[in-house]
């Protein structure tokens, strides 16, 4: 218990205290105005689809659905279990902390196993466990992107040399996100330098064939990255602004190492540095390699910071063990990594709230404005609107004819896209004349039956424009306040 005490404390300390705050406030963990409510909303339809690994979904695209793959199976299927206990919220903020407090662990362990030290397997588990990296995906929501655990447990097998067992890992290292899968595939030939048996965990790309091919399935029309969106994506070679000065600082392309962190690895003088600037400079988005098949769908190079930080782990370890100092490694690199980092040091927290007009919701619905795509690197004003296209879905229980930009994965793969564009016209964001004729009859035609009008979004002349047209096409009123009007078609109302 005495080697416990001080990475259980670390790793409770980092899974609960920066969520402390909206714990208490009974809010979603993280940030509303990127990826939480799509991550969410998955969540639930992963859930609804069970038992398997679903890659359709009827939610969205309606009437005939879409090709949807959640990103994250495991807390789906762990999903499956906690919400009728949990509750939507309680499942998934449960199911964050728990992801933290186990990446934490897991990497501890996994330095144990290649034999650390107790010291610097702290040291270790601050630099992986507790890294901005993966802080970063809390604050934006990102479901699969808080799972760092099964990368670590996979190094855990290796050091332990369970090779063969290594496979269940490796596969669940995977499945957990196809970007620390790609980071275990890079790392797999390093480990396999220490011992060649190392290889029998890559059995495990065999275990995780079917979710392969249902990924394929659902998204059938990926093609390679623009050079432009993956540089855009890449890892920042200057000094960033720290997120803890003041106003909300919420996306997570944070590949941020910190002066303690490269301090403590360049003092140890051992190769591990040469070999995490392998990733290092992969992480950059740019150079021939993403010339080359699979690597050319790569879309979030940063992701590869992964590999650079449990390559400097074990050299910071080395350097916590040498020195007697070393004792103090671990949470000088927590306090910075909060501190200096671009991102805030507290998980926000997302209302939760379900508003009246939900309720009068009774049939397949039109949110009024809906999606709106933009280029990678502007800030899309749309994505607030995700809590009321997918997140009150969960409440209502109606399917919605539109595609949400799942980044541009999936787009426009709906029949029923070339009626919806001319919705998009009215979206202010758009920049476009306001239409003079909506097919509201096109909707009925396909069996939508409300539309939900947001004027905070449409602005008070496209909102009055669209109730005039709504009532000469014989819709009618059923619910309206300050937040959302419910308008219900005329086969509804008779």
């Amino acid at each position: 218990m005495r080697i416990l005490g001080p990475i259980l404390l670390l790793a409770l300390a980092w899974g609960i205290g920066p969520a402390l705050p909206a714990l208490l406030e009974g809010k979603l963990l993280g940030h509303g105005l990127t990826d939480l409510y799509p991550s969410v909303w998955g969540m639930w339809a992963f859930v609804d689809a069970q038992p398997g690994l679903p890659n359709h979904t009827d939610w969205i695209g309606f009437p005939s659905g879409m090709g949807y793959y959640y990103s994250s199976p495991i807390k789906g299927w762990l999903a499956s279990g906690l919400l009728p206990i949990a509750g939507l919220v309680g499942t998934w903020n449960f199911l964050l902390i728990a992801a933290r407090v186990a990446t934490v662990v897991c990497a501890w362990g996994a330095a144990r196993a290649w034999g650390l030290g107790a010291r610097g397997s702290l040291a270790a588990a601050a630099v992986y466990g507790c890294s901005p990296f993966f802080h970063g995906y809390a604050v934006e929501g990102i479901a699969e992107g808080t799972d760092g655990w099964t990368l670590a447990l996979w190094l855990w097998a290796l050091g332990a040399k369970r090779f063969r067992t290594a496979a269940l890992p490796f596969a669940l290292t995977i499945l957990s996100s196809w970007y620390l899968g790609m980071v275990a595939c890079l790392l797999l030939p390093m480990a396999s330098l220490r011992d060649r048996k190392a290889w029998w965990s890559g059995l495990g790309l065999l275990l995780v064939a079917p979710a392969l091919i249902q990924f394929i399935g659902a998204f059938p029309g990926n093609v390679p990255i623009a050079e432009a969106v993956r540089q855009a994506m890449g890892a920042s070679l200057t000094i960033p602004t720290p997120g803890i000065h003041e106003g909300l600082h919420p996306f997570a392309i944070n590949t941020y190492v910190g002066f303690t962190v490269l301090t403590a690895a360049l003092l140890s003088r051992t190769r591990w540095v040469i070999a995490a600037a392998v990733p290092a400079f992969l992480s950059l988005g740019v150079g021939p390699i993403y010339d080359l098949p699979v690597a050319e769908l790569v879309r979030f190079p940063y992701r590869w910071h992964a590999a650079t930080l449990l390559l400097l782990a074990p050299a910071v370890a080395i350097t916590a063990n040498r020195y007697r100092w070393g004792a103090l490694l671990a949470p000088l690199i927590v306090i910075e990594g909060l501190c200096l980092s671009p991102i805030e040091p507290w998980i926000p927290g997302a209302s939760a709230a379900i508003p009246p007009h939900v309720q009068a919701i009774d049939g397949p619905v039109l949110a009024l404005p809906g999606p709106f795509s933009m280029a990678p690197g502007h800030i899309n004003r749309s994505r607030a609107r995700a809590r009321y296209l997918m997140f009150h879905q969960t409440s209502h229980g109606q399917p919605s004819p539109w595609v949400p930009d799942f980044n541009s994965v999936g787009v426009g793969t709906a029949p029923t896209q070339p009626l919806l564009k001319q919705f998009i016209g009215l979206d202010p964001l758009a920049e476009m004349p306001i239409p003079a004729s909506l097919p509201f009859q096109g909707l009925t035609e396909i069996g939508v039956t409300n539309i939900e009008l947001h004027p905070s979004q449409l602005g008070a002349r496209r909102t009055q424009a669209v109730i005039e047209q709504l009532t000469a096409a014989g819709w009618k009123p059923v619910y309206a306040d300050s937040n959302a009007h419910i308008y219900r078609a005329p086969s509804q109302t008779q």
